[in-house]
């Protein structure tokens, strides 16, 4: 309180024009203080939300689109025909591995079951077994139960045990 009473009396003992000056910068510090705590982090906070805001729109967008395409996609694989549906499964994949030029890597096949078969590979190229693969479970509706893959002697090549099952 004394501090207060000593400023108002040195301030009061100044000329006028140096009151105006002093009273002037005391104005422009205020208004600079101000700008700087308040007004300047408050403007770059709401830029900074405003560009998370948009980034989450394009987000939600990217999201919706996906969300679609998965929709149209999955209607689409439902109105697939499953073909061969009352051959024996294993007629289904010799003829299966005929047609994706797998015959000569064909080891075994042998029936597992009512609806289950089991095939063995030697020496079948890595990507022809993969296309032949969708393509059973694609147009076929046949689905590995379970796969055990290994490298062959020459590169792209593999030896595979396959186990089979249509519903």
């Amino acid at each position: 309180m004394e501090q207060l009473q000593q400023i108002k009396q040195w301030f009061n003992s100044l000329p006028q024009k140096e009151r105006w000056m002093v009273s002037g910068t005391g104005v422009l510090i205020l208004v600079t203080l101000f700008y700087l705590i308040v007004w300047e982090p408050m403007h770059v906070g709401l830029q900074t939300e405003q560009q998370k805001q948009q980034t989450q729109k394009e987000i939600l967008i990217w999201m919706q689109q996906a969300a679609n395409e998965v929709k149209t996609l999955r209607t689409s694989g439902n109105r697939s025909t499953v073909r061969d549906k009352n051959k024996p499964i294993t007629l289904v994949i010799e003829q299966s591995i005929n047609n994706a030029g797998l015959k000569h890597s064909l080891k075994k096949i042998e029936s597992s079951g009512n609806n289950g078969a089991r095939v063995t590979l030697n020496e079948a190229s890595f990507n022809q077994m993969l296309v032949w693969l969708n393509t059973l479970a694609t147009h076929n509706g046949t689905q590995v139960v379970s796969a055990n893959i290994e490298r062959g002697n020459k590169p792209g090549r593999v030896n595979a045990r396959l186990s089979f099952e249509r519903p």
